[in-house]
């Protein structure tokens, strides 16, 4: 959990796992979503749409691994808990 005060702290296995997650969003966004083939590359607003739409694709993302993130370590202490009740 983020608190006032603390860094966000993420394992390197994390940001590795956020690159080719990140490749699959924008991928998807990009050709199936915003159709960006139909749009050329001579004018600037089209370069912001390039740009907008890998930064949402960025952030989707990051917040599929923060979702995996907690999703494996409420497994890992639901784990820990049963093993020490035993």
């Amino acid at each position: 959990m983020l608190v006032k005060g603390q860094n966000l702290n993420m394992p390197i296995f994390y940001w590795i796992l956020l690159i080719p997650i990140f490749f699959i969003t924008s991928y998807k966004s990009l050709f199936f979503d915003w159709h960006i083939q139909l749009y050329y590359f001579n004018e600037l607003e089209d370069f912001g749409r390039y740009v907008f739409v890998l930064g949402i694709s960025f952030v989707e993302a990051f917040i599929y691994v923060s979702i995996i993130r907690s999703i494996v370590f409420l497994v890992q202490k639901m784990f820990k808990n049963k093993s020490t009740l035993s």
